[in-house]
């Protein structure tokens, strides 16, 4: 049930989240910066998928950090990065927890539903 509200509230911000970026412009981040989150994120960076429930999720990370869920944008920002572990949190204030294992699996902690979820690196 909670799976379900989450793909209705993705849906319904995405709209949101398009109109507020062609409004907003990003602030230009310094080259050293970028490139080290670049760097960072690496470990990150893909494609993940899931199997929950007969519920096939899809979990995107970008080079530049933006997160996606099944193809919508989460609104939100990087909080805090490390090689084992990234911390995303979104417009509400609750935090995604990834933590990189070796065998290319990530384990995602979603702090609002309070859930554990375990993806692979699909791509």
């Amino acid at each position: 049930m909670k799976t379900n509200k989450l793909i209705n509230f993705l849906l319904g911000f995405s709209i949101i989240v398009r109109l507020l970026k062609k409004t907003f412009s990003k602030k230009k981040i310094a080259p050293s910066r970028v490139s080290s989150l670049q760097q960072s994120l690496s470990p990150f960076v893909g494609t993940w998928s899931s199997q929950e429930n007969k519920t096939h999720w899809l979990l995107r990370i970008t080079q530049e950090g933006d997160f996606h869920i099944n193809n919508h944008l989460l609104v939100g920002s990087l909080t805090s990065i490390s090689n084992q572990q990234l911390v995303f949190t979104d417009h509400y204030g609750y935090k995604l927890i990834a933590d990189r294992h070796e065998n290319d699996t990530l384990s995602f902690y979603d702090e609002a539903d309070e859930k554990k979820y375990l993806f692979v690196l699909s791509e």
